[in-house]
């Protein structure tokens, strides 16, 4: 007889020989005791976890002549066939090579023939995701409908990838990953029966490697085995996957803990040296921090950690060793050297290094607040809330209450303001019109706010003209990121004045569609948004039609005509009037 692989040798025959899946495997066998049978059942999960194992099964205990299939033990004639893969009424289809509607036109043909033997003719599917839509399509009437005689038996890694409407005519059962304690005892019971040499930490070795699947595991034995002609030892299997082992990351991780470098560079040059995966490396060092917060997070964590009795134990006395806080960090140095290592943006051995050297400064590392006490010697301040940007130049996290610093005190020599040009503006319906030419700065829209105002205009719902200008651009990009058009439109506006009554926004005179479609309610609301998210408080906004002083005109202005002479009070005014805006002229309104 040909030699036969561990995995196929040792296959599960009845529902008791089925490793890890007990909620399956019961459900299975009191729908079949309680006559309680649908039509189409779909078995979903990992690879290696027993998917067409238990297809099988269900197979024979469905049509044994004797049964139960726990009394008959599988001696049947029908059993004896199925087993055999020669039986009649159980069809296997492979899904990746049988996809087509043509294959699935053919099996709509023959679901109508009785079965030879046994009670049911049963379709076995295997990789049902790999179906064709139209494949799908045309055995859709046949699963909702299907003759008394006929059961669907699915199996799939990928369940997302089937219809819905397959999904809702099927009785679905998900298999799990196999924990690793169990496959190692499985593994166990294999070697005592193949008459193979072993330790068990090896065998735990080839149960954590296989990642949950048992004919993975089952396949890595059988190779062991004829790896390691004296016997299957840990050594042998930490050089034959790469890996390294527990007191490995044992030590490690004490020299972490004693800040030791020269250990950390001689473990990993002679893990490198000797043939090491230093992406194993990098996730088993993840995994040990991973077991050090599980345990200071909870007594029983062992049965959450993926470990041998004796390494869970090991590992719990130096729980201690580490803050909560730096083990948290610690994990996120090593998930990010994970990235590292898949981008291979550097050599993995100066990676690993560099993060292990990193896990020595761990309980140097203050958090925010502590530095901030340490440096006032006061208490730590309160934390502004914080705003996320989620486009444009300013994109990340700012603060909603956004303090500026406060400016230095001012000198007691009064200096000269520089004179801000105005604009006439243009409100509402009816025109204001401000005086033209040079204004002083006090009396201008752009008039700063003292050092106080500053400080606290956000607190006080206030908005400084310094604060909207500053932020414009950030208030330009939100509101972009929200709706491009009406971003668009913004960009040709500019803050003119800034009180507490709101905000002016300006336009020029040939952007009037621009002003009608901003000062709609909608997109008001948004602009107004946009100003509540950066800059921290809410503000009422108001826009305005600018017109450009006649000096600034290209066209040469028309001279402007000399003031009639006045007499009385009202020339004592207007002399006033001038003398307070200096280079200001007198135009009549007609």
């Amino acid at each position: 007889m040909s030699y036969l692989v561990f995995a196929r040798k040792f296959r599960p025959q009845q529902f008791d020989e089925v490793v890890g899946q007990d909620a399956v495997t019961t459900t299975l066998k009191n729908a079949i005791a309680q006559e309680r049978i649908p039509q189409s059942f779909l078995f979903s999960g990992p690879r290696g976890t027993g998917k067409t194992s238990v297809a099988r099964i269900l197979a024979k205990a469905l049509n044994c002549e004797k049964p139960p299939l726990e009394k008959c033990g599988g001696k049947c004639e029908s059993c004896k066939e199925i087993t055999e893969g020669r039986s009649l009424d159980v069809l296997e289809i492979d899904g990746a090579s049988n996809r087509g509607i043509d294959e699935i036109r053919t099996l709509r043909e023959t679901v109508k023939f009785k079965p030879a033997r046994g009670k049911y003719k049963i379709y076995i599917i295997d990789e049902v995701h790999m179906l064709t839509t139209e494949a799908f399509n045309a055995l859709l009437k046949t699963l909702e409908e299907p003759p008394v005689h006929v059961k669907f038996i699915f199996a799939t890694t990928e369940p997302h990838r089937v219809p819905l409407t397959i999904l809702s005519r099927c009785q679905r059962f998900n298999f799990r990953r196999i924990p690793a304690v169990e496959i190692a005892a499985k593994l166990e019971e294999i070697a005592k029966k193949e008459k193979i040499k072993f330790e068990k930490k090896a065998l735990y070795l080839i149960a954590r490697a296989s990642d949950g699947g048992l004919r993975d595991a089952e396949s890595l034995l059988d190779q062991m085995a004829s790896f390691c002609a004296e016997g299957i030892q840990e050594k042998e299997v930490l050089n034959f996957l790469g890996l390294a082992s527990e007191a490995f990351y044992l030590d490690l991780l004490k020299a972490v803990h004693a800040k030791d470098a020269a250990v950390i560079f001689s473990q990993v040059k002679e893990f490198y040296e000797a043939g090491g995966d230093l992406a194993q490396l990098a996730r088993g060092m993840l995994d040990t921090f991973r077991y050090l917060l599980l345990f200071q997070c909870a007594e029983d964590a062992a049965k959450w950690a993926d470990l041998s009795a004796e390494s869970a134990e090991a590992l719990r006395t130096h729980k201690d060793d580490f803050t909560r806080a730096e083990l948290l960090l610690a994990l996120a140095l090593l998930q990010n050297l994970q990235v590292q290592l898949r981008r291979n943006i550097a050599p993995p051995r100066l990676l690993v290094e560099t993060a292990l050297l990193k896990l020595l400064h761990l309980d140097g590392l203050k958090q925010v607040g502590e530095a901030l006490q340490e440096g006032d010697g006061g208490p730590a301040p309160r934390m502004p809330d914080l705003v996320k940007v989620p486009a444009g130049p300013a994109a990340g996290w700012i603060s909603r209450s956004a303090p500026v610093a406060p400016r230095p005190p001012a000198t007691p020599k009064a200096e000269t303001p520089a004179a801000v040009p105005r604009v006439k503006t243009e409100i509402g319906t009816g025109p204001v019109k401000h005086p033209e030419g040079p204004v002083p700065a006090s009396n201008a829209a752009t008039t700063q706010a003292p050092p106080d105002r500053l400080r606290h205009g956000a607190a006080s719902g206030a908005p400084d003209f310094t604060q909207v200008s500053g932020a414009w651009p950030r208030i330009i990009d939100y509101v972009k990121s929200q709706r491009m058009s009406v971003g668009v439109f913004l960009s040709e506006a500019e803050p003119l004045e800034a009180a507490q009554t709101g905000v002016v926004l300006g336009l020029p005179a040939e952007f009037q569609f621009h002003k009608e479609t901003l000062e709609k309610d909608a997109n008001r609301r948004l602009i107004e948004e946009a100003f509540e998210t950066v800059m921290g408080f809410k503000v009422r906004i108001q826009f305005v039609i600018t017109q450009p002083n006649r000096e600034e005109r290209p066209a040469k202005p028309a001279p402007t005509p000399a003031p009639e002479p006045v007499d009385g009070p009202r020339q004592d005014i207007l002399e006033e009037a001038l003398n307070v805006f200096k280079g200001a002229r007198l135009v009549r309104k007609e």
